[in-house]
């Protein structure tokens, strides 16, 4: 002969096994793609990156570029180091501090300097890395990265 819990019983089991699931999920953070790692980023890629707007950015230049990416300096970031293929030879054009946005879901940084603001957002995706790049204020959209990991 099986006995039944009585449905109080019942009713408390369920109310705690729902508590304990809502308490893990919360406990255990962000889930992918949101909770990138630093690693995915680094190492050397090679590629593209290309103009799509020479009204709002005349100088730019389509660019052979390569790609470093080392652990950064404060927890959870990348540093980027760009360099530019002219004639055969790499050439240095900055390096940027890079930390994960979640709203963006992409690895993001600044860059200033006296002649331009500039936003800059790669995703990652296995092997192959994609981004853009954007003046500020005004948000358009200047240049597209297209790169694949060495």
């Amino acid at each position: 002969m099986r006995k039944t819990m009585p449905a109080e019983v019942r009713r408390r089991a369920r109310r705690t096994l729902i508590i304990l699931v809502v308490a893990g999920c919360a406990l255990k953070g962000p889930a992918w793609p949101d909770d990138r790692k630093p690693s995915e980023l680094i190492g050397t890629w090679r590629g593209t990156s290309t103009c799509v707007d020479r009204v709002a950015a005349p100088a730019c230049r389509d660019e052979v570029v390569v790609y470093d990416f080392a652990v950064g300096e404060k927890a959870g970031s990348v540093r980027w180091k760009a360099d530019k293929v002219v004639e055969g030879r790499r050439e240095f054009m900055g390096e940027m501090e890079l930390v994960y946005d979640a709203g963006d879901r992409c690895w993001k940084a600044e860059f200033s300097s006296p002649r331009v603001r500039s936003v800059w957002c790669l995703v990652v995706d296995g092997g192959h890395l994609t981004g853009t790049g954007w003046l500020l204020p005004g948000k358009q959209t200047v240049r597209r990265i297209e790169v694949r990991k060495d």
